[in-house]
């Protein structure tokens, strides 16, 4: 009787009555002392109501049953199908919804419903992997700025392959707290790429100089962020993504060593030789030309790069033992590259020529870090 009366007061009833009477009846049904009939009769008219033309009408039914997890499941499942004003309050807080029917939706739907999925309360991590797979860059920045989102790892790695090179993306993702380390550097990669699609860079810089300028820049940004490792575990995690990926070359080995970072060298030696680390070490501590060139064969680098390696270790050795503690990085490895170039005056240049091109380019980028470091620290001493 009650449903036959409100279908027919609904048939002539203005639009913002019938969205008025929606959101009384669905308040009523969810929290009124309604006995089993009564409840039934309710549940029927809120289903047919998914039936009205008006979508105003629709949007205060799901604006009533957003958030309650007593919502009649099969209107709020149809509510999640309706258009995007009326589906979005519903797919953004309904407690009926499962995690299932969310990865649905985020496959199936566009950019405003993957947002509405991201801003839940809370968002499991099979749903994070899901959007993180399959989710639009903007949704999975809902994501990442939303507090109740549970990230995995494995997700944030798929984020940062499919929008690294995407900045509020990147940033968001630089900005996490304990963000693993080849994560990080895989950013730097993809930041590396961005820079050179730019049309100004493009326009005033030969493909082949773009290539070289971004791998220099992405080396070294990958040796500063393997200096600041907390652990060991954090550098060989590093290493080991730097090997899979294919960055782990003779040129970043030199690198490494050049800017004093041994530990770097070794663990990248135990991951490409499988050799235990202890020998390593012992190899490393007391180097001759026979074992660096056993090393290299056994890792698959150039011979050719085993005499820069045997006079970075032979370098690195002695300087460790005259020079101060407390010199800086780009100090120390300003004299590491020199000491390296002074081995190779009586090498005819079209034997290592390009090495020595890749040392000199090592020593001129070290020295215009270490005097954008005395620059910036004249300015404190003026400012102070």
């Amino acid at each position: 009787m009650i449903v036959a009366k409100f279908l027919s007061w609904i048939e002539t009833a203005p639009v913002d009555r019938r969205a008025e009477a929606t959101s009384a009846l669905a308040r009523a049904y969810l929290y009124s002392p309604l006995d089993k009939d009564e409840k039934a009769a309710a549940e029927t008219a809120l289903t047919i109501l998914l039936d009205d033309p008006a979508p105003v009408v629709r949007e205060a039914l799901a604006q009533a049953l957003r958030q309650s997890p007593y919502a009649p499941r099969q209107v709020v499942l149809s509510l999640v199908q309706d258009i995007d004003s009326v589906a979005m309050p519903v797919i953004a807080c309904s407690p009926v919804l499962l995690d299932s029917e969310l990865v649905d939706l985020v496959a199936d739907r566009g950019l405003a419903i993957q947002c509405a999925v991201a801003s839940r309360p809370s968002v499991s991590p099979a749903l994070c992997a899901a959007m993180s797979e399959v989710a639009e860059a903007d949704a999975c920045c809902v994501m990442l700025e939303n507090p109740g989102a549970q990230i995995a790892v494995f997700s944030l790695r798929r984020l940062a392959e499919r929008f690294g090179q995407r900045p509020a993306v990147r940033n968001m993702l630089l900005s996490l707290d304990g963000l693993p380390i080849d994560i990080r550097q895989m950013l730097i990669v993809q930041l590396g790429d961005a820079l050179q699609q730019l049309n100004l860079v493009q326009s005033f810089v030969s493909s082949e100089r773009r290539t070289s300028l971004v791998k220099d820049a992405c080396d070294k940004a990958t040796i500063d962020l393997a200096s600041c490792c907390a652990h060991g575990d954090e550098l060989e995690a590093l290493v080991e993504h730097l090997r899979l990926s294919g960055q782990l070359t003779a040129d970043l080995l030199i690198r490494a060593l050049c800017m004093g970072n041994v530990e770097m060298f070794v663990k990248a030696l135990v991951s490409l030789t499988d050799l235990s680390e202890k020998r390593i070490r012992a190899c490393v501590a007391d180097p001759s030309e026979a074992l660096v060139l056993t090393l290299c064969k056994k890792a698959g680098i150039s011979e050719r790069v085993a005499p820069v390696i045997l006079s970075a270790l032979d370098s690195y050795r002695e300087l460790q033992g005259s020079m101060d503690s407390n010199v800086t990085a780009s100090r120390f490895g300003r004299a590491m590259v020199e000491r390296i170039l002074s081995d190779y005056n009586d090498y005819a240049e079209d034997e290592l020529d390009d090495l020595l091109a890749l040392l000199r380019r090592f020593a001129t980028q070290i020295a215009r870090d270490e005097a954008r470091a005395l620059t910036a620290r004249y300015k404190q001493i003026s400012a102070a």
